[in-house]
């Protein structure tokens, strides 16, 4: 029987090596090896170099197990898996925006179990490991306590595109009174969420590696996260975009992704 204790520990150390790989790149990159996937978003030198890192420590150590990674996977079809997005916010780390974050959790059947979200630009490790509560670097955190969306931040893309075929939603949180903080990086603002420093934020993507890792750190902070409906998903296939909130907003949030319709929110 895997420890979910050593386990966290050892997930938290490749997060250690992935951060000096993305300040490494992030810092002295060239920037002319990005290109651009089929989904037409980048990817870089250092995304490949840290999803490689993911999948070799992990066979060395957990030769049973898969690896779902947003460059590479492995094995990805087993009930024990490691769900890794090796640069969350690759946009941001092309154009010198240290909001880029390492994000890896093992999945049980669908049902995230250990997790760490890791920010090497402020030496940040969000950790959890199912009913032992989150951390950061070591201190229990919580998220926020507000109830009302008046006065509430909310997390969303720091794309123009995006806010402007998801208008309906965003006017409507805006008209209750909600604030839109716009802010790159859906693990940085996952991170926010679980640190009450932020309220919440819909993320319409369908990648687990986007939300596996905090999909255990935000709710073992006090918060929630759902599909876009509400709902329950597993992480170990795509899903159907994300809210994560406070656990207070969430019905509210949901209401608003009808504004639109949850099929018309989802993006690539």
């Amino acid at each position: 029987m895997q420890n979910n204790e050593d386990m966290l520990s050892f997930a938290v150390g490749i997060a250690k090596e992935a951060g000096k790989i993305i300040t490494e790149y992030f810092y002295h990159a060239n920037r002319s090896d990005v290109v651009a996937k089929d989904n037409g978003t980048p990817v870089t030198e250092a995304d490949t170099q840290v999803n490689r890192l993911v999948i070799d420590r992990i066979r060395a150590k957990y030769p049973d197990h898969g690896i779902l990674g947003e460059e590479q996977s492995h094995e990805q079809a087993r009930r024990e898996l490691w769900v890794c997005d090796p640069i969350d916010g690759t946009n941001a780390f092309i154009h010198g925006i240290p909001t880029a974050l390492f994000s890896l959790a093992y999945v049980v059947d669908g049902v995230p179990q250990v997790a760490v979200m890791y920010d090497p630009f402020q030496d940040l490790a969000f950790t959890a490991v199912r009913g032992g509560g989150a951390f950061c670097n070591g201190q229990k955190i919580q998220v926020s306590a507000r109830e009302a969306l008046d006065g509430a931040t909310i997390g969303s893309t720091a794309s123009y595109h995006q806010i402007k075929e998801r208008a309906a939603v965003c006017d409507w949180l805006t008209e209750q009174g909600a604030s839109l903080l716009m802010a790159p990086g859906n693990v940085f603002r996952s991170g926010l969420v679980a640190r009450g420093l932020m309220d919440a934020h819909i993320f319409p993507g369908r990648g687990a590696h986007d939300i596996a890792a905090a999909a255990l750190i935000v709710p073992e902070a006090g918060g929630k996260v759902t599909d876009l409906d509400g709902n329950e998903q597993r992480y170990d296939r795509l899903i159907r975009g994300a809210i994560i909130s406070n656990g207070h907003l969430h019905g509210q949030l949901v209401e608003a992704v009808k504004k639109l319709g949850s099929e018309q929110f989802l993006g690539y």
